[in-house]
């Protein structure tokens, strides 16, 4: 070989390494196309796949051995175009994940470049003018002028520290800016378009039972978010650590060309792993107040545990592996426990407002055996004609105790909420988006255990009142010593509380 030829093969070669080394990606809206060689495909092939987890239950647990597995999910395609020779490979994923993908990208030495060809409507110049009387709480204005700059977002906000004005405030900055926003719960939804209503001139609803479309800002429950036209420039997400589901990220994926932004007080936590797909759909968290500093710029009130022992010579769960039928033994008909949280909630005046929260009807109906002066809310059509007849049979319930409809839970609500009804004993409809502000006392009568119901749920109390002036609020919890497994529970919700940096009294 000849010098001369030697030297064209040599310069060949550093073509193609340096083309191997180049990657570039072209945003189209909410997806990315990512052309790059076989090297830069395989770290992100590895990048964006994650261990989605799996639960098992009942009959699938007992043929399996195992409550859980973990299965492999690929949150992007991957081809190489042979036609015409080997050409570079190419790589499809959702926009959220771009700034993770340029980060690893450029640490394993690829020269990247980014091409953004999204469709612009000129709907993005915001009019400060329009909140001149707004008073912001800490970071609120920062979180405003966040969504501003970026297309994609998530934002850590605990419970009670004003997300609803934020949206509100939003919507009102971008006056020309077609806006929709959802959340999974349908009463949240209705609690946000209440709020924008009472504002903005052009707010309609679609779910819920109503049908109030063809707005410039639109709430939409989860379930109802198909039959929005997805052409809107905006999707706001309340409590979008709920969404990641194949359904709702479906529903979301129709949104093109929407900017997308997300609110939750507990980003990263579920137990299944799925924020990874919220990260693609959404961004990153692009700023986030802990609870802890929430109180300190008195944003919303501390929050103290008080522990209760539960403890009994005998363990009513003892040799039990079904998960229901342990809550069940263990939890929803345990009187001894039940006794001690009817104890616990009679401890406070009867002008304080005391909430128990539950996880289910069954457990709600024998609490309220124990607390007849307590009033039921539960979720319509979740206790079925025979299974009234029999509540009533045990003495859990009257004759005369009033059915439950969406109707009678939304004005259970709202008399909680003005102060007028004082003890409640509630399932999970009131675990979210209710805006207690008076509300000093809860209960958590559940024995649930996972870092958003433990964020969450407790949340209820966090909300400043004018009108009470409190101080600081109080969840009751109990630590469950006669069973290992609900005592193992009790020492994560521990855990968890102390994470949040609220005080613990009583433990131990």
């Amino acid at each position: 070989m000849s010098r001369v030829s030697g030297g064209i093969m040599s310069q060949a070669g550093d073509k193609v390494k340096a083309e191997a080394q180049c990657v570039r990606i072209r945003r189209d809206g909410s997806l990315l196309a990512i052309r790059c060689g076989q090297q830069a495909a395989d770290v992100l092939s590895r990048l964006l796949t994650y261990g989605r987890v799996k639960f098992l239950r009942g009959y699938q647990k007992r043929l399996a051995g195992v409550d859980r597995f973990v299965e492999s999910v690929k949150c992007f395609e991957r081809w190489t175009d042979k036609t015409h020779g080997v050409l570079p490979e190419t790589i499809l994923t959702a926009a959220g994940y771009l700034e993770l993908i340029e980060a690893e990208l450029g640490k394993q030495g690829f020269v990247v470049s980014v091409k953004d060809v999204t469709p612009r409507r000129p709907v993005f110049v915001p009019h400060w003018e329009a909140l001149k009387n707004v008073e912001f709480r800490w970071k609120q204005r920062e979180v405003l002028e966040s969504m501003l700059l970026h297309d994609y977002g998530r934002y850590d906000c605990p419970v009670g520290w004003g997300k609803s004005l934020l949206i509100r405030c939003f919507c009102q900055l971008l006056p020309k800016a077609r806006i929709d926003v959802t959340t999974h719960s349908v009463d949240v939804i209705r609690q946000i378009y209440e709020d924008l209503a009472g504002v903005l001139p052009d707010v309609g609803i679609f779910g819920g039972g109503k049908r109030d479309t063809g707005h410039r800002v639109m709430c939409y429950s989860g379930k109802s978010l198909h039959h929005s036209d997805a052409q809107a420039d905006v999707l706001i997400v309340d409590e979008c650590h709920e969404m990641a589901t194949d359904d709702y990220l479906g529903r979301i994926a129709r949104y093109r060309y929407a900017r997308r932004y997300g609110f939750s007080a507990t980003h990263d936590m579920r137990v299944d792993q799925a924020d990874f797909e919220l990260l693609g759909v959404f961004g990153p968290v692009r700023l986030s107040v802990p609870y802890h500093e929430a109180v300190r710029h008195d944003c919303v009130v501390p929050i103290h545990v008080w522990w209760r022992k539960v403890e009994m010579p005998i363990n009513p769960c003892a040799g039990i592996t079904d998960d229901t039928a342990r809550a069940r033994r263990g939890l929803w008909r345990n009187e001894t426990r039940n006794r001690i949280i009817a104890q616990a909630a009679r401890e406070f005046d009867e002008d304080e407002q005391v909430l128990i929260v539950v996880s289910t009807v069954e457990h709600a109906m024998h609490l309220k055996k124990l607390l007849p002066e307590f009033t039921l809310c539960y979720g319509e059509g979740s206790l079925s004609p025979d299974e009234r007849r029999r509540y009533i049979r045990e003495g859990c319930i009257a004759e005369d105790e009033p059915v439950m409809t969406a109707q009678r839970r939304y004005e259970l609500k709202q008399a909680f909420s003005d102060g007028r009804l004082k003890k409640v004993i509630a399932t999970g409809v009131w675990n979210r988006g209710v805006d207690f502000r008076a509300l000093q006392v809860l209960i958590r009568a559940d024995g649930q255990c996972t870092g958003i119901a433990d964020m969450q749920i407790p949340g209820r109390v966090s909300r400043k009142s004018d009108e009470t002036g409190k101080q600081f609020s109080v969840v009751v919890d109990f630590v469950d010593k006669f069973d290992q497994f609900f005592h193992r529970k009790a020492m994560a919700r521990r855990r968890h509380y102390v994470q949040a940096g609220w005080k613990q009294i009583g433990w131990g």
